[in-house]
């Protein structure tokens, strides 16, 4: 069975050029199969205090109002996508970028508002596995922002973290797929201060514990809450860690990070 290789890297990387560029220039250059998500949290909560738009979150996940759903769209699907792609084609990498309303390749339907209402906010259930095998298959690198799409004809904000989980889902039976949350720490770590308490293994009983001791929370809970779903549902392999750890295992070095079980 053929490789897939999905990383998803996170707004702190594309607000650091140097370590973007260095991160695009390994992507690049592995060999094979590879689709990019991308987040972008920080430049739209810059963007949303220029313009005095209310920033609220739970439990790491964003509430989207319409006024931020524009918002992300502008900088999910337009800047920070189009940049990413126009370095990787810089770089020989031939990669297209998509948002989940082209092709309607990201299908979603509006999370309901009980318990907590998240606004225009998107629960993808299906990806359109078809239309990304096409571009893999001539050769090409699907690069995804965290929007998706609603047959009413709405664009809906989805975590990229779950868009990265429901792509890897999607190709699963058809690939030996390895998912890597690219971030700035090593792993999961049970200090947040001290590199040397990662853990390299982490599987769903000590995370429950993690949590319930509160030593994982806030952006980490959506993280690994997908990182075990896509496990779950027959990802291959599943890691957390830095770019660089990441780049170097997908090219068959060991692994540093946390490997989910």
């Amino acid at each position: 069975m053929e490789k897939l290789f999905i990383f998803k890297i996170g707004g702190k990387m594309l607000d650091h050029a140097e370590e973007l560029e260095a991160f695009l220039k390994g992507f690049s250059s592995i060999q094979g199969r590879k689709i990019l998500v991308h987040g972008g949290g920080i430049f739209a909560d810059d963007l949303a205090k220029k313009l005095d738009i209310p920033i609220t979150m739970h439990e790491g996940r964003r509430i989207t109002s319409a006024p931020m759903r524009d918002l992300v769209t502008m900088v999910y699907g337009g800047l920070l996508n189009k940049q990413v792609v126009a370095r990787l084609q810089a770089l020989g990498c031939d990669a297209i970028g998509l948002s989940g309303a082209d092709g309607a390749v990201l299908k979603a339907k509006r999370r309901k508002p009980e318990p907590i209402d998240y606004g225009l906010v998107g629960d993808i259930f299906e990806v359109r596995r078809d239309l990304l095998e096409t571009f893999i298959n001539h050769g090409m690198t699907p690069v995804l922002a965290p929007l998706s799409w609603e047959a009413s004809g709405e664009i809906l904000n989805s975590n990229a973290d779950g868009v990265a989980c429901k792509i890897t889902e999607a190709f699963s039976g058809l690939y030996e797929t390895y998912l890597f949350y690219c971030f700035d720490k090593p792993g999961v770590l049970l200090d947040v201060e001290n590199p040397a308490s990662l853990l390299a293994q982490l599987d769903r009983p000590a995370y429950e514990s993690l949590k319930k001791q509160q030593l994982v929370k806030d952006g980490m809970l959506p993280k690994l809450d997908s990182c075990f779903r896509a496990r779950t549902l027959g990802a291959h392999k599943v890691l957390l860690s830095t770019p660089t750890n990441s780049l170097k295992f997908a090219a068959g070095a060991d692994y540093v990070g946390t490997l989910i079980h």
